[in-house]
């Protein structure tokens, strides 16, 4: 289904109560008729709310105006400063706090604005679902019951990664093991709160496990009906289709061990969507019509956030903040470990490639103040770069995740044969000459596999999750680091600074939540 991100939905705004009474609803005829209207003609129901739940998806404030909240690319770029590959190389006021890791309690914006963004999406999910009468058997209908749930489900996943524990946190056999804090499950653990489209009044919150289970059963039944009428891969990219639901349920049950399951979503991507060339990527990541990309928003002059956006945030070139002193730095330690002729180097100003770097954009950029500075990110292309950097298309998902997902799979299920051929595989479009040079066993496998994602994703938001999910501390105490003095320490999972806490104004507002029920 076509993604209309230049239709806003009307009143998209949450003043924060609780989770189920601030989000708003727009637009929606009278419960009485819109069953009728909605099997009739779906489109005149559902399109705009549709569109109003795409464009937060792209670029949602959570109510207030904040240069750092700019939707599904604000998490990635705020969770990439909290872990151990992104360098803060000067106090910058807005994402200070994030880079500490310090940034998590409950009366914070990072809380407020990561919870009212994500219920807004459940409540417009909500609303759809409770348009489309049980015994529906229109495809046409059908297919909006599976965006809504696809977005819930995408949602409450969200809500998972900052609100609640993993369901388990760490891997039997690799480097950093389980978590001897937080050692099996984490399913009885305190969750988020469950929200259904029969969901009547304030709730208390949920287990871990009762979230997963709904976000597996959401994605899995719009996964099944997306395949199952054709769009499992659509001809666009900002389309929210099968293969981007496939790429949510691969995550999600990674999470969860559920290698099988795991696999079976990772190779639905990798056997259908092709990988990116060098050009691509090599191409700044800011086109959505690269043929690596799974999921996008087509920004324009109409929806563009400006300087709210990431290539605000990220484009050395541009006239964002990162052309204004902000620099984005990657670990020294990270881009030690880039091969020389591996064509992920160029994505950073190192001493090795300086001088070729200088001569390929004419000169040395203004901006660039410090050894390992990242030009991974351009909003007007590399080929262009000072360009208008403002209208870059946000990537939010990339085919390679998968590659490098089914390789740790595979590695997990000790088949290490099938793990190092995919690694090899997506690895040689990158280093023609790259052969894995480790053990055949979990915990090196998995350590090479993580290293080279953690280069490839660098700045895209997945170390946080890998963090997360693997049980790996943020360690930036090594000897000749560039991580600054301040920012330097050692954080390990099972520590609060990476759990946020239930915001206050739900606390306030939630009979059902306490004060003894805060993380």
């Amino acid at each position: 289904m076509k993604k209309i991100f230049l239709i806003l939905a009307a009143g998209v705004a949450v003043t924060l109560t609780s989770c189920l009474k601030d989000a708003e609803v727009t637009a929606y005829v009278t419960p009485e008729s819109k069953n009728e209207i909605a099997s009739e003609d779906p489109g005149k129901i559902f399109d705009a709310a549709v569109a109003g739940i795409y464009n937060n998806i792209h670029y949602s404030w959570g109510g207030q105006q904040s240069h750092n909240y700019f939707g599904q690319k604000g998490f990635d770029y705020l969770t990439s400063l909290m872990g151990n590959d992104m360098v803060m190389t000067g106090r910058y006021n807005m994402s200070l706090y994030h880079h500490i890791l310090d940034y998590w309690q409950e009366n914070y914006n990072p809380t407020y604005f990561r919870w009212s963004e994500n219920y807004q999406h459940i409540a417009d999910a909500n609303n759809i679902l409770k348009s489309i009468s049980a015994d529906e058997t229109k495809p046409e209908v059908l297919k909006y019951k599976a965006l809504a749930q696809a977005t819930r489900g995408y949602a409450y996943l969200h809500l998972a990664y900052l609100f609640q524990l993993p369901y388990y946190m760490g891997a039997e056999g690799t480097a950093w093991g389980m978590n001897t804090k937080y050692s099996g499950s984490n399913a009885d653990a305190p969750g988020v709160v469950l929200i259904k489209e029969d969901t009547e009044g304030d709730q208390p919150r949920s287990t871990v496990g009762e979230i997963y289970a709904l976000i597996v059963s959401d994605l899995t039944e719009a996964y099944d009906f997306f395949e199952a009428n054709g769009m499992l891969y659509t001809a666009s990219h900002t389309d929210f289709d099968g293969l981007v639901v496939a790429n949510y349920l691969m995550r999600t049950h990674m999470i969860m061990h559920n290698w099988t399951e795991a696999e079976k979503y990772a190779k639905v991507i990798v056997d259908t969507a092709p990988l990116g060339s060098a050009a691509d990527l090599l191409q700044g990541f800011s086109d959505i019509n690269l043929k690596n990309v799974i999921f996008g928003c087509d920004v324009t002059a109409d929806n563009s956030g400006v300087y709210a956006s990431f290539f605000s945030q990220m484009d050395m070139f541009g006239q964002g903040y990162a052309n204004l002193g902000v620099a984005r730095v990657a670990h020294n330690y990270l881009t030690a470990a880039i091969a020389d002729n591996d064509i992920r180097l160029d994505w950073f100003f190192t001493r090795r490639n300086f001088a070729k770097l200088c001569t390929e954009f004419g000169g040395q950029p203004k901006a660039l103040a410090f050894y390992d500075q990242s030009c991974k990110f351009i909003g007007a292309g590399r080929s262009v770069v000072y360009g208008n950097w403002h209208l870059g298309d946000e990537i939010f998902l990339r085919s390679e995740e998968a590659h490098f997902c089914l390789a740790e799979i595979y590695a997990h299920q000790k088949q290490y044969t099938k793990a190092i051929e995919v690694l090899e595989n997506i690895m040689k479009i990158r280093q023609a000459d790259y052969k894995y040079a480790g053990q055949q066993n979990v915990a090196e496998l998995v350590s090479e596999i993580n290293l080279q994602k953690r280069i490839e994703f660098w700045g895209e938001g997945i170390e946080y999750l890998d963090n997360r999910r693997l049980n790996i501390p943020v360690d930036r105490t090594a000897e000749g680091t560039n991580h600054i003095s301040w920012a330097q320490g050692v954080w390990t999972q099972d520590m609060p600074n990476f759990l946020y806490q239930i915001p206050l104004d739900e606390i306030d507002a939630n009979t059902m939540i306490g004060p003894e029920d805060q993380n």
